[in-house]
């Protein structure tokens, strides 16, 4: 097709402006409505061809035309005017009154650039003099109603579009999602402020393709984007994109995460794709900051030497918070400084200025927060103490590659986290100290047993002897007989205490072989019918046989001091019960008394060593307060546990649960 034919052949008048607004054509309904010849407007500024009328004072054609048309060239839009009168010089001279409805749209070369702008106008001179009721419009009207009606529509129904339009604008504006748009060939076309805050000059001309050239765009897995991963790049190949997630790190800045989403625009010259990009910075920090609580709660719940779980919980922090470098600085309370005793970097990264080791407090960004109890920020780092109650045992400091603006939810993140460390760290502090605390005891139980037994074997053997002698009289005899029960006496307690104290650190043998649980109970009830007060009696449920794995001398030892405990509390004329169940693969025996219950504060202290509660002090019952001890000690060495409760108000039942197999 010969298209310059074509243009000049349209019935509706056009002119062609380049984006300097010099005149480059005009067709031909346009020199018959404007009475001028194409020579004459060929390379002149419209507002030359085209002055206002210098007759008319209030004429503001030049002013209203020359608004729309820089309209088009900063927004690239079509912009229809509102009717307005520009009178047009005479061949011959003056000015000829007239009325137009004119429309100026963008046209776009090939590489996306504005080439020119078509100006259309439609002269509705006759449809304003009817209005007015002029006798020449009136005469017109006639054969100009359809058309100018329908121009009219037409005119005021692009003017409210174009309201819409300026309406829409805001509205994106307003936004603090970004949103951009680009054409076929992947220019903006479209943007809100919120987009040139984050793309700045991309969105001057620059193709999506080429977007991370010039930013660091990454995918969430750390992969750095190429041109067709953008998703407004996705969304031009026709892809519909939701949830994308798009990781902008720059070099000197924090890094912040988006979530994309946009379709294509399907026949809409200009403009082919959208794409909305939301920030989502915030709420995938919090989800990384829960997941770095979880993680060390899980390695400060675990056992192991504090040193080496110090030394992940610093890997964890770092890789979860993003920070390219942590320590933890630990107190040295005797020379009251700070010793760095965990580091963690990020691969490549070093600290500007390494600080010494050891820091005085106050010194330095750890020394400050150890001085004030409180996290200290700096310009790219960050340090918090760790406390235990009103002390801090430690500090964690934490570095940026980048300028950190101070951020209150990692400010309160981290002091979450320093609160987990000083409980981890007073729980090891604590469990060292109970630890050492059981071995001075054992020892100390070892000692006292073995310094006792050597002189209360000699002075039974002297009472002994001396018993022995003929010529002793019957008031010395007595008293022998007291030294040499007292010494008996002595020697049960030694021997519990040595028992305590060799079960409890395991270094007392057991000899375990394969028994029958019954056939000791059976033994054990017979030898306490024997010495049990005539009004109480015992009664024994167990099977014909309860096989296991254990020691029965040792086991022994527990049923009768289960047995004795329950003669010593049990109601006068009531019945002490003894049964025994087995299990697959454990065996129960439990023994009961009816008496009075026991107070609700000594029932966790029962098999402590050495604890008498009140009834018995103030009621001379005998005792060391070992034998519940030695039984739990044995039952433990065995695998087992021992346990009392109360299931009815006068009703006292210790249980045993042993495996059946051999002890692990």
């Amino acid at each position: 097709m010969e298209y310059r034919s074509l243009f000049r052949a349209v019935p509706t008048p056009l002119l062609v402006l380049n984006p300097d607004l010099l005149i480059v054509d005009a067709n031909d309904a346009y020199l018959a409505s404007t009475m001028r010849r194409r020579d004459d407007l060929m390379g002149r500024l419209v507002f030359e061809a085209f002055p206002d009328n210098p007759h008319d004072p209030a004429a503001s054609g030049v002013e209203m035309l020359g608004a729309s048309l820089r309209r088009v060239l900063r927004e690239r839009v079509t912009d229809v005017m509102a009717i307005q009168k520009y009178d047009i010089p005479r061949p011959g001279g003056g000015y000829e009154t007239r009325y137009w409805a004119p429309a100026n749209a963008p046209v776009f070369a090939s590489d996306g650039e504005l080439r020119w702008i078509v100006h259309r106008v439609e002269d509705v001179t006759p449809f304003m003099r009817a209005h007015r009721d002029d006798p020449r419009g009136l005469e017109e009207l006639s054969e100009l109603r359809t058309r100018t009606e329908q121009m009219a529509a037409e005119v005021f129904a692009r003017r409210e579009l174009q309201e819409r339009n300026e309406v829409l604008h805001a509205l994106l504006d307003s936004l603090d999602t970004a949103v951009v748009g680009c054409d076929t060939d992947g220019r903006p076309a479209l943007h809100n402020e919120a987009a040139r805050r984050l793309l700045g000059d991309l969105l001057d001309g620059v193709p999506v393709q080429e977007w991370p050239r010039h930013r660091y765009m990454f995918h969430p897995d750390g992969r750095r984007m190429q041109g067709e991963d953008v998703p407004l790049s996705r969304v031009l190949r026709g892809e519909r994109v939701r949830d994308v997630e798009v990781v902008v790190r720059p070099p000197t800045a924090p890094q912040r995460i988006f979530s994309a989403n946009g379709r294509p625009v399907p026949d809409r010259p200009g403009l082919a794709a959208v794409v909305a990009l939301h920030e989502v910075t915030l709420l995938r920090r919090a989800a990384l900051y829960k997941e770095c609580e979880l993680e060390i709660s899980r390695l400060t719940s675990r056992s192991g030497r504090p040193e080496e779980v110090l030394a992940e919980v610093m890997g964890v922090i770092g890789a979860k918070i993003g920070w390219s470098a942590v320590e933890f600085w630990s107190v040295d309370d005797v020379a009251e400084v700070l010793r760095r005793s965990s580091r963690w970097d990020e691969p490549g990264h070093r600290l500007p200025r390494p600080l010494t080791d050891p820091l005085l407090c106050g010194q330095e960004l750890p020394g400050r927060a150890w001085q004030t109890a409180e996290p200290v920020w700096a310009q790219a780092a960050l340090a918090v103490p760790v406390p235990s109650g009103s002390a801090v045992l430690g500090v964690v400091a934490c570095y940026s590659d980048i300028t950190e603006v101070p951020d209150d939810a990692r400010t309160l993140i981290m002091t979450g986290i320093g609160a987990q460390i000083g409980g981890f760290l007073e729980r090891g502090r604590a469990e060292r100290l109970a630890a050492e605390l059981d071995r001075t005891r054992d020892e100390y139980i070892s000692l006292v047993g073995h310094e006792l037994r050597t002189p209360l074997t000699s002075i039974q053997s002297t009472a002994e002897m001396m018993l022995e002698e003929p010529g002793a009289s019957g008031e010395h005899r007595v008293m022998l007989q007291v030294i040499q029960r007292n010494t008996a006496t002595l020697h049960t307690i030694v021997r519990k205490l040595l028992d305590v104290a060799g079960l409890r650190s395991g270094h007392l043998d057991l000899h375990p072989q394969l028994m029958d649980l019954t056939t000791v109970v059976r033994a054990s009830v017979e030898a306490a019918r024997a010495t049990a007060p005539g009004e109480t009696a015992i009664e024994v449920d167990a099977p014909p046989a309860a096989p296991l794995h254990g020691d029965p001398g040792r086991l022994r030892q527990v049923v009768d001091e289960l047995l004795a405990n329950a003669l010593t509390w049990a109601i006068p004329g009531s019945t002490v019960g003894v049964s025994v169940h087995t299990a697959p693969r454990a065996v129960t025996l439990a023994v009961s008394n009816t008496g009075n219950p026991i107070p609700a504060e000594e029932r966790d202290q029962l098999f402590d060593p050495f604890f008498r509660s009140d009834t018995v002090r103030h009621g001379g019952i005998p005792g060391a307060g070992l034998g519940l001890t030695v039984a739990r000690a044995i039952v433990e060495q065995h695998s087992g546990t021992i346990t009392v409760r109360e299931p009815g108000e006068t009703t006292t039942t210790f249980t045993v649960r042993l495996p059946t197999g051999v002890p692990s």
